[in-house]
């Protein structure tokens, strides 16, 4: 046989395993995912105390979809912007309290939201959580590793640092803020506290069926400041030393008017 013949039958055969492919009953395609939130931009001014944002999703079948047997189930997981967080250590120095130990984590979300419908535990097991990053503990350095090298200390600050996160709104889960309007068709409500970070936030949405990703799909919001706040803050950032002497001659002239007014003759 010649090679030109071969190569012709080589490439009939890989014709032939995609058509096969494609007529075979369990080669359907997989479901499609759509996503709609209520806002695409957080203003944050003088009198924010929060906000609430809802995720619209619609779970999308056709003809060749493969039949589930179990019902559909949503997770949700919001990333806020990136950022250096650094957990300190106190110890006693005879009668004083200093910082003896500290861990700086890089790059991890400053805000980090778990949305379900039901227990995360009840709808997937821990290799799946891992893979999708359904907590902000899949984040940070693996703790026996980095305890191996940093003489066993690791453990501690990992959970103060997920306690602290959680003690400050930035780390929270709720079991209820997804809602299966039907089978296909469902919402899941973000709750932002009032001292959440500026920056993008990612809102990741995955379907699984029996504990089994289906589809992931992504969407994005702004938080920003905006009117006389942003002004302030963009001063304070980009032109520090005029901040701080337009703070200092505030203060004084501040000070002089007050002294003006209240003192006594």
């Amino acid at each position: 046989m010649s090679r030109r013949a071969s190569r012709r039958l080589r490439h009939q055969g890989l014709l032939l395993a995609a058509l096969l492919a494609a007529l075979l009953p369990g080669a359907g395609r997989a479901e499609e995912l759509v996503l709609a939130l209520s806002t695409r931009e957080v203003a944050i001014t003088s009198t924010y105390t929060g906000a609430e944002i809802t995720v619209f999703g619609l779970i999308e079948r056709d003809a060749r979809t493969i039949a589930r047997s179990g019902n559909y189930d949503v997770v949700a997981n919001v990333q806020g912007p990136q950022g250096d967080v650094v957990v300190h250590r106190k110890g006693r120095f005879g009668p004083i309290w200093l910082t003896d130990q500290r861990r700086r984590y890089m790059r991890i979300p400053l805000f980090f939201s778990l949305l379900t419908a039901r227990p995360l535990h009840e709808i997937t097991d821990e290799a799946v959580r891992e893979r999708l990053k359904l907590g902000l503990e899949y984040f940070l350095p693996d703790a026996a590793r980095v305890s191996d090298a940093q003489g066993g200390s690791e453990f501690g600050f990992r959970n103060a640092l997920l306690r602290l996160r959680r003690e400050e709104g930035a780390v929270t889960q709720n079991e209820r803020a997804v809602t299966m309007i039907r089978p296909n068709l469902f919402t899941a409500t973000i709750q932002l506290p009032a001292k959440a970070p500026t920056g993008l936030y990612l809102v990741n949405i995955s379907v699984l069926s029996e504990g089994v990703p289906l589809k992931t799909a992504q969407a994005g919001f702004v938080v920003r400041k905006v009117g006389f706040d942003a002004f302030v803050a963009n001063a304070a950032r980009n032109e520090a030393w005029a901040y701080a002497l337009f703070s200092v001659a505030m203060a004084i002239l501040l000070g002089w008017i007050a002294n003006i007014a209240f003192r006594r003759d």
